[in-house]
C-alpha cells in the first residue's frame, strides 16, 4: 500500500516521494484513512512508528481541499516541548516544499513579539506548547473562530507534566465543532477521561501492545557500585560507541553538569541538554548534535521524546527514570524506522526496585553485561580554585647581625636598641636627670617639668598661707 492509496493527494505524494516517504508505516496505514474522513480519532503507537505524519499528512490535505478564511488558523497542534514542537514544524516543512501553507512555531523561551508579528501576517496552523498558547490567547492575539482540527499529541507526556489543566482550558476556548485527535504512548485514568470528554465517538488505533519496545532494540544492562558507574560508563563508550553517537540520559540536572565536565576532561566531545538551558542554546545543541559536531549528548527527560537523529546505534541510562514508562521513550530514541540499535543501563543497587519495575513494565529481562575496569589513562586533576590555593608567603627579611652594623655607628649607638627593649619591660622608670632634685619625675611629661608643679605652701600661725619656692 502506497500514500496515493491511502487517499493523499497525487500532489502530496510527489512531495513525499522526492523526500523519501514512499511505504506508509501501520498507524499510518489506519490513521489517514479516519481523519481524511473527519473523524476523532484515539491512537496508541509507540514512539519511532511514524505518528507524526499519521496526523500531520491527513491534516496537510484536509486543508488543501477546504480553504479557511483569509488570517485565521485552521488547525492546532499541541506538544508538550519545545523539541516535540519544532520536530512537528519541521516535518511539516518538509511535507509542504510545494504546498501554500504556513505553520506558526509558538514555544515558550522565544520572543513573544516576534511570534506575534507572525501571527499578524495570517497562518494556517499553529504548532504550539500549551503554556505560550494560552498567553498569547489571554493577550488577544489570536483568533479561535476559524479553528477545525486539534490535535493533543504525546498526551501522557502531558499528564506527566502538568499541562491537563491547560489542556482543558483550551479545550473549552476552541469551537464546539471540530475535529479532535489524540495520541499517546499510554492511557492511565486521567487520559482515558480527556478522551471520554472531548472526542466523539473516536476510532480507536493501536499499533503495539501497551509500554512494549520496539523489537529492533537490544537491550543489556551492567550492575555497578554505587562510586562506579562514571567508570563503567568510559568502559561502555570505549566499548560500545568509539566512533558513534549516542544519548546518555541522566534524572538530575545537577548530575548532567557533572558528567559533561567528567566526560570532556576524557577528551569526549560532550554537551548537555535540560530543562534551564535558554532556548537558544538548547536548539543550537540539538543542531550540533544531528549534524555530528557532537558525539554525546547528556540529557533529561526532555529528549526522551521528540529527539529524532538518523542512524542512531546507542542510548545508556545513566540513572534509571523516577517515570517506568520514560524508559521505553529514552530507548525508542534508536532502533528507529527498522534500524538495529543498543540500549544499555547502569544499574546500583539504589536503582535495584526501578529497574525491576521496568522489567515488568516491557515484559521482557535485559541481558547483563560483564565488565572489567580497563587501564585507562591517567588525566591530571583540574587546577584547584582561587579559592583553594595557597597563600603566598612573605619572604623574611634576614635581620643584621650586630657585627654587620655599620662601621659609622658609636658603641653607644650601637647599644642604644637593646636598652630600650630593656626599658621596654619595665613599668616605670625614673628619669636620671631628676636624681639630684630629690623629686620623682611625673609621667608623661618627659625631660621637662613646668615650674609650679615644684613649689611647695605652707600654712603659718595664724592659718595664713605662705609660699616657699624650693630650688630646683
Amino acid at each position: 500500500m502506497n500514500f496515493l492509496e491511502l487517499g493523499l493527494s497525487p500532489a502530496l505524494c510527489k512531495t513525499l516521494e522526492t523526500v523519501g516517504y514512499t511505504t506508509p508505516t501501520p498507524i499510518q496505514q489506519q490513521t489517514i484513512p479516519h481523519v481524511l474522513q473527519g473523524k476523532d480519532v484515539l491512537a496508541s503507537a509507540q514512539t519511532g512508528t511514524g505518528k507524526t505524519g499519521a496526523f500531520l499528512l491527513p491534516l496537510i490535505q484536509r486543508l488543501i481541499d477546504t480553504p479557511g478564511r483569509a488570517r485565521l488558523a485552521r488547525a492546532v497542534i499541541l506538544e508538550p516541548t519545545r523539541e516535540l514542537a519544532l520536530q512537528v514544524m519541521q516535518s511539516f516543512q518538509t511535507f509542504t516544499t510545494d504546498i501554500p501553507l504556513k505553520a506558526a512555531l509558538l514555544v515558550g523561551g522565544e520572543s513573544m513579539i516576534e511570534q506575534q508579528k507572525l501571527l499578524g501576517r495570517g497562518v494556517d496552523i499553529l504548532i504550539a506548547t500549551p503554556g505560550r498558547l494560552l498567553d498569547l490567547i489571554d493577550r488577544g492575539q489570536i483568533m479561535l473562530l476559524g479553528i477545525q482540527h486539534v490535535i493533543i499529541d504525546e498526551a501522557d507526556r502531558m499528564l506527566d507534566m502538568g499541562f491537563i489543566p491547560d489542556i482543558n482550558r483550551l479545550m473549552v476556548a476552541l469551537p464546539n465543532q471540530k475535529q479532535t485527535l489524540l495520541f499517546s504512548a499510554t492511557f492511565p485514568n486521567e487520559i482515558k477521561k480527556l478522551a471520554d470528554t472531548y472526542l466523539k465517538t473516536p476510532e480507536h488505533i493501536h499499533i503495539t501492545p501497551e509500554n512494549r519496545t520496539a523489537a529492533t532494540i537490544k537491550q543489556y544492562f551492567l550492575n555497578v557500585g554505587p562510586l562506579e558507574k562514571r567508570q563503567v560508563l568510559r568502559y561502555v563508550l570505549e566499548k560500545f560507541a568509539k566512533d558513534e553517537q549516542c544519548i546518555i540520559f541522566c534524572n538530575r540536572k545537577r548530575d548532567i553538569s557533572l558528567l559533561v565536565t567528567s566526560l570532556k576532561r576524557y577528551g569526549h566531545q560532550t554537551a548537555g541538554l535540560h530543562g534551564d538551558l535558554a532556548q537558544s542554546a538548547r536548539s543550537d545543541t540539538v543542531k550540533q548534535f544531528k549534524e555530528g559536531t557532537i558525539k554525546i549528548l547528556v540529557a533529561s527527560d526532555i529528549a526522551a521524546r521528540g529527539l529524532d537523529v538518523e542512524n542512531l546505534s546507542l542510548v545508556i541510562n545513566f540513572d534509571i527514570p523516577y517515570q517506568t514508562e520514560d524508559y521505553v521513550h529514552r530507548i525508542g530514541r534508536t532502533g528507529r524506522a527498522g534500524q538495529q540499535g543498543i540500549a544499555l543501563s547502569l544499574v546500583s543497587a539504589h536503582d535495584q526496585k526501578a529497574w525491576e519495575a521496568v522489567e515488568k513494565l516491557i515484559g521482557q529481562k535485559a541481558e547483563q553485561v560483564e565488565w572489567s575496569a580497563p587501564a585507562e589513562k591517567v588525566v591530571p586533576p583540574p587546577p584547584p580554585r582561587r579559592a583553594e590555593q595557597p597563600a603566598r608567603r612573605v619572604a623574611e627579611q634576614p635581620r643584621t647581625a650586630p657585627e654587620q652594623q655599620p662601621a659609622h655607628r658609636t658603641a653607644e649607638q650601637q647599644q642604644q636598641p637593646a636598652r630600650r627593649k630593656e626599658n621596654d619591660r619595665l613599668p616605670y622608670k625614673k628619669h636620671h636627670h631628676q636624681a639630684d632634685s630629690g623629686f620623682d619625675s611625673v609621667v608623661g611629661f618627659g625631660d621637662f617639668v613646668p615650674a609650679f608643679m615644684l613649689k611647695t605652701f605652707q600654712l603659718n600661725d595664724m592659718g595664713a598661707q605662705t609660699q616657699d619656692t624650693c630650688n630646683a
